[in-house]
C-alpha cells in the first residue's frame, strides 16, 4: 500500500511539473519603445535589422541566391536530382515522412549517394515519420546512411514529448539548401491547385545562409546522437569576392527552438507585426493566434496596415486547429483584418511578407506550437525582389480563395460556435 501511494505521488509530481511545461504559451504581449520618437524603425532598415539580429540570435547576409519553388511540381524533381549530384555530404532534416512514391525516390537517391562514398546523415522525428517501416530505415543504414531519431518516445524524454523537430531542410555539399513547408508524402505531389495536391511554398538557397541551415541540422543531430558533427564536407566554398557570390539577396536562417521564456520565433513575429507600416500578408495552414498576437494584428489594422490572412479553411487536415482559429475570427474581422480561405486543396505554405520587403519562408505556422514548442527554421529575407515575388504569389492564391464575410460568419450554426469554444481550450498545443 505504501509503495502504491509513493508511486502515485511520484506520478502526480511528474504531471504537476510536466503538464505546464509542455502546454506553455508565448510570453511577449506588447512592444515598449524607449526612444522619444515613440516609433519602431522602418522594416528592413539598419536599425530594424539590428533589432532582428539581437532578438532572434540570427543574422542576415548579403550574397545569397534564393529561388521560390511552388508545390511538389516545382520542388521535388529539382531537389532529388541535386541529391544525385552530391559529392561530399547530404544533411537530411525533414519532419514529415510517409511511405509512397516520393519516399521511395528519396530512399533510392540517398542510398545511391551513400554507396558512392558521400556522407549521408538522415535525421527523422519520431512522430513525424510515423509509418516508415524498420525495413525502410534498415535499408538506409545497410547502404551506409547514418540514421538518427529525434526525441523518441521513452520515459526520460516524456517532458519533451510535445516538442517536435518540425524542420524541413535538406543541405547538399554544404552549398545548396532547401527549406519550406514540404514533406515527404505523395499528398504534396502536384500543382497545388487541384484537390488532393497540397499547395506549398519552398525555397532553394545558395550562399552564406546555407551554413546557417547546416548549423540547425548539426544542433539537432547533436541532441539525437550525442555527437557534434565537424569536417570540411559539411561546408561549401566561402566566397570573399563580392562578384563571385551566389546572388544578391540579403537573407539568413533563423533557427528557433523551445524555451521556458520567449522564443526567437515569437520575438521575430512581434517585431515584424509591430513595425509594419503598410501591409502584412500571411499564408499559414494553421492560423491559431493567441490573445497577444491577435491584439498586435488588430492594432496594426487600426493604424492603417492592410492585414490579410490566407489559410486552408475547411480543406484543413487538422479540424481542431481549424475550429480553434475560427473562435476569434469575428473580432479580427471587426478590426479590419481580412481572412481568406483557399478553395482547391489544403494550403500548407508558411510565409509572411511585411511592407513588401521583409518576411520569411519556412516551417513556422502561425500558432503557439510552432512559436513556442517546436524546433523550426525560417529563411528570413530583407529584399524587395523576394518580397515582391511572394506578394504576387499571395495575390494569385487569393484568386482561388474566398473571403470570409463577417455577417455570414456571425450567422454560422450554433454547433460550429460550440466546437470552436471547445477547441480553443487546447489551442496552445494544437
Amino acid at each position: 500500500m505504501v509503495t502504491i501511494i509513493v508511486l502515485l505521488l511520484i506520478i502526480g509530481l511528474f504531471l504537476l511539473v510536466t503538464i505546464p511545461y509542455i502546454t506553455r504559451e508565448t510570453r511577449v504581449s506588447s512592444v515598449e519603445i524607449l526612444d522619444e520618437t515613440d516609433e519602431l524603425p522602418e522594416v528592413g532598415g539598419a536599425l530594424f535589422l539590428r533589432h532582428f539580429e539581437v532578438l532572434s540570435g540570427s543574422r542576415l547576409y548579403d550574397g545569397n541566391r534564393v529561388e521560390i519553388l511552388l508545390n511538389g511540381d516545382g520542388t521535388y524533381d529539382r531537389m532529388i536530382d541535386e541529391l544525385g549530384t552530391a559529392k561530399k555530404s547530404i544533411s537530411w532534416h525533414v519532419f514529415f515522412h510517409r511511405p509512397g512514391e516520393l519516399s521511395d525516390r528519396v530512399r533510392e537517391a540517398l542510398i545511391e549517394r551513400a554507396k558512392a562514398g558521400v556522407k549521408v546523415n538522415f535525421l527523422y522525428d519520431y512522430f513525424g515519420t510515423d509509418g516508415l517501416s524498420d525495413e525502410y530505415l534498415d535499408g538506409l543504414r545497410d547502404a551506409g546512411v547514418h540514421v538518427n531519431v529525434f526525441r523518441p518516445f521513452q520515459w526520460n524524454l516524456l517532458y519533451k514529448i510535445g516538442q517536435r523537430m518540425h524542420i524541413r531542410a535538406v543541405v547538399i555539399d554544404g552549398a545548396v539548401a532547401y527549406t519550406g513547408g514540404f514533406g515527404i508524402d505523395d499528398r504534396w505531389l502536384g500543382d497545388g491547385k487541384t484537390e488532393g495536391c497540397w499547395r506549398d511554398t519552398n525555397v532553394r538557397i545558395e550562399g552564406p545562409a546555407v551554413d546557417q541551415l547546416q548549423g540547425a541540422f548539426i544542433a539537432n543531430w547533436a541532441e539525437s546522437s550525442a555527437k557534434l558533427l565537424m569536417g570540411e564536407v559539411l561546408f561549401g566554398e566561402i566566397e570573399d569576392d563580392a562578384e563571385a557570390r551566389a546572388g544578391d539577396v540579403r537573407a539568413g536562417i533563423m533557427h528557433t527552438d523551445p524555451s521556458i521564456g520567449s522564443t526567437n520565433a515569437e520575438r521575430f513575429f512581434v517585431l515584424s507585426i509591430a513595425a509594419a507600416k503598410s501591409s502584412i500578408c500571411i499564408t499559414t495552414p494553421y492560423f491559431v493566434p493567441d490573445d497577444d498576437f491577435r491584439t498586435l494584428m488588430m492594432e496594426a489594422a487600426k493604424r492603417g496596415v492592410d492585414v490579410r490572412i490566407l489559410d486552408p479553411g475547411w480543406n484543413t487536415d487538422q479540424r481542431p486547429a481549424y475550429f480553434a482559429g475560427r473562435a476569434h475570427l469575428e473580432e479580427l474581422m471587426e478590426a479590419g483584418i481580412r481572412i481568406f480561405e483557399y478553395e482547391p486543396t489544403m494550403v500548407h505554405a508558411k510565409t509572411m511578407v511585411v511592407d513588401g520587403k521583409w518576411g520569411y519562408v519556412g516551417t513556422i505556422n502561425f500558432d503557439n506550437r510552432s512559436m513556442m514548442l517546436n524546433d523550426e527554421v525560417a529563411m528570413v529575407f530583407s529584399s524587395s525582389e523576394i518580397g515582391g515575388q511572394l506578394v504576387r504569389i499571395f495575390e494569385d492564391d487569393l484568386t482561388r480563395a474566398h473571403e470570409v464575410d463577417l455577417e455570414e460568419f456571425r450567422a454560422r450554426p450554433l454547433w460550429q460556435k460550440a466546437t470552436e469554444q471547445l477547441s480553443r481550450t487546447v489551442s496552445h498545443i494544437l
